[in-house]
C-alpha cells in the first residue's frame, strides 16, 4: 500500500507499442511470444502496455519492484480469476485454482506435506527410478540417440506417481498419462489461440478432452477410494500425507478436496521439472567447460556413490548449474492476473479487470539486472554476486503467499537427477538437431532435444578430479 500511497497523484498510461483496436498487440505477441514480450520490456520499460483484447486491458509487468508489488505486496486486489476458467475444468478447486478463504485453508493443510524433512522420505524412489533409466540406457549402444525431452518426461513422470501415490508403471498409469497428454495439448493449443469455440461445443476435439478429464477424474477417485477401504498410513506418500492432515478443529480434506489437490499435483508436478532438465542437459552440451566443472565437484562429492538428501548442500556449483538453467529456461515462463480494483504500479494507472502478464524469463534476461542475460553463467548464483540483486529479478517458482509449494521437491529431484545421469553419461547434442522454444503451458522445445550417449569411463572421473584440485590450488 505504501507504493500507492507515493504515486497516487501520478495518474498515466504506460508506454507500450502501438496495437490494432479490438486486439492490441495479440497478433505480434502470438506470432513470437518470448521474443516480442522480452523486446518490449527492454524498449519500453518495467510496465509496459499492450493495448486492449475487446473489453480488457493488458499489461507486462517486468520490474521486479513491481512484480514484488503484485504478488506479494497487494496480492489480496489480485486473483487468477478468468484466466484459468479452461484448466480449472480440469483441475477443480484445488490449490492452484482456489481463492481467498478456501486457498488459505487448503494451504495450511496441505503446507507440512512438503516439509524439507518430508522431502527427504522421497529421494530413495527418486534416485531408485533414476537408476533404473540409466541402467536402460547402458544398454544402448555407445551413441546412440534419444530425445532427452521425452526422457526426462517419462522419468519425472514416475517419479511424481511414485511419490504422490505409491503407483508403480501399470496400466492405470498409462492410462492416468495418457490423458494428461491429451488435456496439456489440448490447452497449449488453446494458448495462442485467436477463435476458442466454447469446450461444451461437440468438436471432435473439445469431446476427446472431456473423455480425458473424464479418465483423469475417474483413475483418482478410484485411487482415493481404495486408500479410504484400507490403511492408508500404510502408504508413506503424499496422498497419505493429504489424508492425514487436519485443521485446528480437526476437520481434513473432503473427498472432492482430495481428489482436485491430486490432480492438480500430477497436472502441475513432472511437466516443469522435465522441461528444466531438458534445458540442463542442452546448455552443458553446449558450454563444455562449465560441464566439466560440475563434473569434477561431483568426482570430489560423491566419488561415484549414488547422491543422498544430505548430499545436496555440498554439490553448490550441481545446484547453481540448476538455478542458472531455470533463469534462461524457466518451466513456468509466464504468469497471468487480473486485478478487482484500480491500482498504481511503478507509477502507472492500472484499471480494474485489467490483465497483467508476468513472465519469469523476460524479466530473467533483463540486463538491468543480470550482466551477459543470454549468457550461462552458473556462478552468477554465489552468493557474492546474488547479494545485491532484487528479490523478484530471480523467480522461477512465482513468489509472494502463493509461491509454489512444491518448490523444495522440484529442486531436489532435478539436482539429484543431474548427479546421477553426469556420473554415469556424457550427453552430447546433435549438431544437425535445431533446438528452438515453444512457449505452451510450460517452455518447451519444437522438436525436442536429440542428443548421443556417451558412457564415463573411470579415466574420465580421474581427470575430473584433477580439474577439481587445480581449481582449489589456483
Amino acid at each position: 500500500m505504501v507504493q500507492q500511497k507515493i504515486y497516487q497523484s501520478v495518474r498515466k498510461n504506460p508506454p507500450g507499442p502501438r496495437g490494432f483496436p479490438i486486439i492490441g498487440c495479440f497478433p505480434q505477441m502470438s506470432t513470437n511470444p518470448l521474443q516480442f514480450l522480452t523486446g518490449a520490456a527492454r524498449e519500453y520499460g518495467g510496465v509496459v502496455r499492450l493495448g486492449a483484447i475487446g473489453p480488457q486491458q493488458l499489461y507486462l509487468i517486468a520490474d521486479p519492484d513491481c512484480i514484488k508489488y503484485v504478488l506479494q505486496e497487494n496480492p489480496q486486489n489480485y486473483t487468477k480469476g478468468e484466466n484459468f476458467k479452461d484448466i480449472k475444468l480440469v483441475i477443480g478447486e484445488g490449490l492452484v485454482i482456489s481463492e481467498g478463504d478456501a486457498w488459505r485453508s487448503q494451504r495450511r493443510l496441505m503446507q507440512p506435506s512438503f516439509h524439507r524433512q518430508q522431502i527427504a522420505a522421497m529421494v530413495d524412489d527418486m534416485t531408485q527410478l533414476t537408476d533404473q533409466m540409466l541402467e536402460r540406457w547402458q544398454k544402448k549402444a555407445a551413441g546412440a540417440t534419444l530425445d532427452v525431452s521425452e526422457e526426462m518426461l517419462v522419468l519425472t513422470q514416475k517419479i511424481l506417481l511414485k511419490t504422490t501415490l505409491s503407483m508403480e508403471a501399470d496400466s492405470d498409469t498409462t492410462e492416468l498419462i495418457q490423458a494428461w497428454n491429451i488435456i496439456y495439448k489440448f490447452l497449449s493449443d488453446r494458448l495462442w489461440a485467436v477463435i476458442k469455440p466454447p469446450i461444451n461445443f461437440p468438436t471432435p476435439k473439445n469431446r476427446q478432452f472431456t473423455q480425458a478429464i473424464n479418465t483423469l477424474r475417474t483413475v483418482a477417485n478410484n485411487i482415493i477410494q481404495q486408500r479410504k477401504q484400507g490403511n492408508h498410513t500404510d502408504h508413506h506418500d503424499i496422498l497419505s500425507m493429504f489424508m492425514s492432515t487436519q485443521d485446528e478443529s480437526g476437520k481434513g480434506l473432503s473427498d472432492q478436496q482430495l481428489h482436485d489437490q491430486i490432480v492438480g499435483l500430477f497436472s502441475a508436478g513432472f511437466e516443469t521439472s522435465a522441461v528444466t532438465l531438458g534445458w540442463i542437459w542442452y546448455l552443458l552440451s553446449k558450454y563444455p567447460t562449465i560441464e566439466r566443472q560440475l563434473q569434477a565437484e561431483l568426482t570430489t562429492v560423491l566419488a561415484g556413490r549414488t547422491p543422498t538428501f544430505e548430499d545436496l548442500p555440498q554439490l553448490k556449483y550441481t545446484k547453481m548449474v540448476v538455478q542458472e538453467a531455470m533463469r534462461l529456461y524457466p518451466g513456468a515462463w509466464v504468469y497471468a492476473r487480473n486485478n478487482l480494483a484500480d491500482d498504481c504500479i511503478g507509477g502507472y494507472d492500472i484499471p480494474a479487470n485489467s490483465m497483467l502478464l508476468i513472465s519469469p524469463f523476460v524479466t530473467h534476461r533483463l540486463p538491468e539486472f543480470w550482466d551477459n542475460p543470454e549468457g550461462f553463467d552458473p556462478e552468477r548464483f554465489t552468493p557474492e554476486r546474488s547479494a545485491d540483486r532484487p528479490r523478484y529479478a530471480y523467480f522461477p517458482f512465482g513468489g509472494g503467499q502463493r509461491q509454489c509449494l512444491g518448490d523444495i521437491f522440484a529442486l531436489t529431484e532435478i539436482q539429484l537427477i543431474v548427479a546421477m545421469v553426469c556420473q554415469r553419461f556424457r550427453l552430447n547434442l546433435l549438431p544437425e538437431h535445431p533446438v528452438e522454444c515453444q512457449p505452451l503451458l510450460t517452455l518447451q522445445t519444437q522438436k525436442g532435444i536429440m542428443m548421443t550417449l556417451e558412457p564415463r569411463t573411470k579415466v574420465d572421473n580421474v581427470s575430473q578430479l584433477n580439474t577439481q584440485k587445480a581449481l582449489l590450488t589456483h
